[in-house]
């Protein structure tokens, strides 16, 4: 449940209205209420002055009530009251009594003055409670909401420890595997945990929405970790990737291909502990996003190691599908190119 005191303080910043919200730290709340609820009637009952010529004292008070309303919604419901006593007392003085004085012109006059402050009254109290009500609905609304972020991460937290023990497992699995194939098959299931991980990660709520990451931060993040676990001296891993903002199905789709991608070209672009680069990039392009992997490697066939599950091919066709994606590779002698196009 959410803390009273402070569903009271929210309520309050709620009832200053935008006015004071907008100058909180310039100006104090209760000033900018001043000069909104003094303000007002002197510009309205000056206005009214303007066409007494032609108008006499058709209507007098009518005015006064516009420049009531505008003040309760723009400073709240004191600089309203402000208004109402300013304007009508000003209104009494200049239109409706007598040569300026402050007797009574005569009893209806009395009673139109009376009938309408009681109307302004009771308009100015409907504002009063509507702003209320809105700021009790915002204040259950933050809690409510707060209490679903509250869940939300503990979620999300829940799965990363799942994800991470799965990923202890496997490891450990790999660890105890005799066979050489077995222990890099098991090594490579990790890595591919690890990627979905690390997307998954990046929609909790911190990302900008449940549905979207920011996925030039997660893939830069991605990089290092692929680069920690598989790089050596001499092979440098360059990212380039604009700021942009992809769906949740997207995002693990195209963290997976990035680990698949650079994954493969450290392990087989370089052989001999020779020297190279990878470049990763996701640009938008004219017709949708463009990712690029390259390395300046010994190329599909000059790569010292031809044997392999496979897997890896077929999962970067998969989500290479998923994306509804069109894939073109180039390798030669000078290295591997690889450019997938999507529409986002």
């Amino acid at each position: 449940m959410g803390n009273p005191a402070c569903g009271g303080v929210r309520i309050k910043k709620i009832l200053r209205s935008r006015l004071p919200e907008r100058f909180a730290g310039k100006l104090p709340p209760f000033l900018i209420e001043v000069a909104v609820g003094v303000g007002l009637p002197l510009l309205i009952v000056g206005i009214r002055l303007l066409f007494f010529e032609t108008w006499g004292e058709m209507a007098p008070l009518a005015p006064i009530f516009v420049a009531i309303v505008a003040a309760a919604i723009l400073a709240g419901w004191r600089a309203g009251m402000m208004t109402l006593v300013i304007g009508q007392a000003l209104v009494w003085i200049l239109i409706m009594a007598p040569r300026g004085s402050l007797g009574p012109k005569d009893a209806v006059s009395v009673g139109v003055l009376i009938l309408a402050t009681v109307c302004e009254l009771a308009v100015l109290a409907i504002i009063a409670l509507y702003q209320r009500e809105i700021a009790i609905a915002w204040s259950r609304r933050e809690s409510q909401m707060g209490l679903l972020q509250k869940a939300l991460r503990e979620i999300d937290h829940r799965t990363s420890n799942n994800y991470q023990t799965v990923m202890a497992l496997v490891i450990a699995q790999s660890k105890r595997a005799r066979d050489p194939a077995v222990k890099e098959a098991l090594q490579q299931v990790a890595d591919r945990i690890r990627a979905i991980s690390a997307a998954s990660t990046k929609l909790a709520v911190a990302s900008e929405s449940l549905q979207k990451v920011r996925i030039g931060e997660h893939l830069a993040d991605l990089c290092k970790e692929i680069e920690r676990g598989l790089s050596r001296d001499g092979v440098l891993v360059e990212c380039e990737f604009d700021d942009m903002v992809l769906g949740a199905d997207e995002a693990v789709s195209v963290s997976i291909l990035v680990n698949e991608l650079v994954t493969n070209a450290l392990k087989h672009a370089f052989p001999d502990d020779s020297a190279g680069r990878i470049r990763i990039s996701l640009k938008r392009v004219r017709h949708g996003t463009e990712l690029v992997v390259a390395d300046n490697g010994v190329g599909t066939g000059g790569s010292a190691k031809t044997k392999g599950t496979g897997l890896g091919k077929r999962l970067v066709e998969t989500f290479v599908k998923q994306l509804d994606a069109r894939h073109e590779m180039d390798s030669d002698t000078s290295g591997t190119r690889h450019h997938i196009l999507f529409s986002a």
